[in-house]
């Protein structure tokens, strides 16, 4: 039966992510045509502009020593 859930699932979300897809590609055609293209643009601008984790400065130190050089040892 957890079986048979988990692949109900599994269909349920595929099918809600081509529901969705169709209906986000049927957008920029549609009413509100502007809305989406400018989504669809600013979220571009953004994904190309977006720093990977590996590009930021990184610190090798615990939360617990960062909190102690900030606050003081706590007792």
């Amino acid at each position: 039966m957890k079986g048979f859930w988990e692949l109900l699932n599994k269909i349920i979300i595929i099918a809600l992510t081509v529901a969705f897809i169709r209906w986000y590609f049927k957008g920029h055609f549609g009413k509100y045509f502007i809305f989406f293209w400018l989504f669809t643009i600013v979220f571009i601008i953004i994904m190309v502009n977006h720093k990977k984790p590996s590009d930021l400065p990184h610190d090798n130190r615990t939360g617990a020593e960062v909190w102690e050089q900030q606050y003081g040892k706590v007792n």
